[in-house]
């Protein structure tokens, strides 16, 4: 090989490497950096205390299990057969019925059976007969698609959306959803992955679309690299921002009407009590035509959540809520 040709391969080799060693040192001067997943742990006892479901993405496993959250939350939980979170004191005696949709908020995640918000407003409003649809990681779409089975299955009075601000991305399944479940969830616990082999999760791309699902093996995965390199970090995420939906307010808007219009249908009472307050929500409001009560909750507070260790409200965070929750339901529904 001639010296020039032997200089050709020398840069050929070495350029694209100089290029790549300056781009990632380029990157970490403007302030990036490498991947790096919030781990919070899981600790189940029995095993699989949540479980995958082709349609809804998760369902509770029946049974009675103890969790342990990142090492220092640590709470006791009963499934029941049909897959919701028990209630003491609700039995098929009493009525009118209310049923509570949402996420691990309205679940009571970190906190036990008879100190969710569910449960204390059985307590103090023993006249109805409140059932716990809370399913951890639900958005809006889980909650209309609970829905229609819980209408076309039962007598129901009142209906409860207990709506959040994080349930926005979760409608849409948007990257940054798609990375907090598989990533964080699939890292919280070594059976995570057993559990949910069966798992696809539902979402909306367009108000009038269908519902679409994507499969647990593919929701997401972070590029080689970018768990030691800024610069792969740096265009992953850029990519996310330019693939996720504008629309996640106006789906979720689209997805809150058709419930109240199922609801109305039946001549249900539907009652959406926002946790948070944001100017996301905010703008959901005014899109709405649907009875709205505003919790405010701060999700900020060491008082009121089990922060540092996990954000989820603990039993005085409950308590607020439910007391909230029943000084509204206590004022006749046409004073609303």
């Amino acid at each position: 090989m001639t010296n020039l040709g032997k200089k050709v391969l020398k840069w050929t080799l070495l350029y694209p490497l100089v290029v790549f060693v300056c781009l990632e040192i380029a990157f970490r001067i403007m302030g990036y950096s490498a991947y790096h997943n919030a781990d919070y742990t899981i600790l189940s006892t029995p095993k699989n205390a949540f479980i995958g479901h082709p349609e809804y993405g998760i369902q509770l496993d029946p049974g009675k299990f103890t969790i342990l959250l990142n090492e220092r939350v640590e709470f006791e939980t009963t499934h029941l057969p049909n897959h919701i979170r028990y209630t003491p004191g609700s039995s098929a005696e009493k009525g009118p019925t209310v049923a509570m949709l949402g996420c691990s908020f309205t679940y009571g995640y970190g906190v036990n059976d008879d100190e969710t918000f569910t449960a204390i407003l059985q307590e103090h409003l023993p006249e109805f007969r409140f059932l716990n649809f809370g399913v951890p990681g639900y958005g809006t779409v889980q909650a209309s698609m609970q829905l229609r089975t819980l209408l076309s299955a039962q007598q129901v009075e009142t209906v409860v959306l207990h709506f959040s601000s994080m349930h926005f991305m979760r409608n849409v399944l948007s990257q940054q959803y798609r990375s907090n479940l598989k990533i964080g969830y699939q890292r919280s616990s070594k059976d995570v992955d057993a559990g949910m082999r069966v798992a696809r999760f539902p979402y909306k791309k367009e108000c009038n679309d269908p519902i679409r699902y994507e499969g647990w093996e593919s929701m997401y995965t972070n590029w080689p690299g970018r768990s030691w390199l800024a610069s792969v970090n740096a265009f992953q995420t850029f990519y996310d921002r330019t693939v996720d939906p504008e629309k996640e307010i106006e789906i979720t808007a689209c997805l809150i009407e058709e419930m109240a219009a199922l609801c109305a249908e039946k001549e249900v009472r539907f009652i959406v009590a926002c946790l948070d307050k944001t100017p996301e929500t905010e703008n959901l409001k005014k899109l709405v035509t649907v009875e709205w009560l505003d919790i405010n909750f701060d999700f900020s507070s060491k008082k009121l959540t089990h922060l540092p260790h996990d954000s989820h409200p603990n039993s005085q965070g409950h308590a607020l809520i439910a007391q909230r929750l029943e000084n509204y339901l206590k004022q006749p529904v046409n004073a609303k």
